[in-house]
C-alpha cells in the first residue's frame, strides 16, 4: 500500500493509526526515489 491509500483511510476514518501509516510510508517512498531518473517514465518515484 502506498502513501497515497493510506492517506485516503485517514481522510474516511479519521483514524490516528492511518496518519502515522501514511507519515511512514511516505518516508519510506522519499527514501527509495531512483538517483537517476532519466531512465525511468517522467514523474516516476514522485
Amino acid at each position: 500500500m502506498n502513501a497515497s491509500n493510506y492517506w485516503q483511510l485517514f481522510l474516511e476514518t479519521g483514524a490516528p493509526e492511518m496518519y502515522l501509516l501514511y507519515h511512514s510510508a511516505l518516508k519510506t517512498e522519499e527514501n527509495h526515489v531512483p538517483d537517476h531518473p532519466s531512465h525511468c517514465p517522467s514523474g516516476y518515484g514522485l
